[in-house]
């Protein structure tokens, strides 16, 4: 029973880990965040200010914790966590938990990011 516990909690690490998709950053107000930089995306991507998200965006117009992208349902939502400025999907200011599909493209603060996924 033990064993079966370990490898139910390996398996549960690894999903949380795995790479399922990726942002490739567009378009880029920031010297730290060129054009063209790649994020892997895991299971439950944070985006924000705060060096401690997945993907951490040094920008003074995003929040230190701004948007959640996370994968449910076999499919990516992408969510605002009350940001101040807000989070922009396809030039439009999402108010709830909203699907995303492969091309769209996701604006924090001065950066925009389009998913492509595996």
């Amino acid at each position: 029973m033990l064993w079966r516990d370990i490898r139910a909690a390996t398996r549960a690490t690894l999903a949380r880990t795995q790479r399922i998709g990726q942002l490739v950053v567009l378009e880029s107000g920031l010297p730290e965040i060129l054009p063209g930089a790649i994020f892997p995306l895991i299971i439950i991507t944070s985006l924000g200010r705060a060096p401690t998200n997945a993907i951490p965006l040094p920008d003074d117009t995003a929040s230190l914790e701004h948007a959640l992208l996370h994968w449910r349902d076999g499919r990516w939502w992408l969510e605002d966590l009350e940001s101040r400025n807000g989070t922009v999907l396809n030039g439009v200011l999402i108010t709830q938990a909203t699907p995303v599909m492969a091309g769209d493209v996701i604006g924090i603060g001065r950066v925009k990011l389009k998913l492509e996924a595996n």
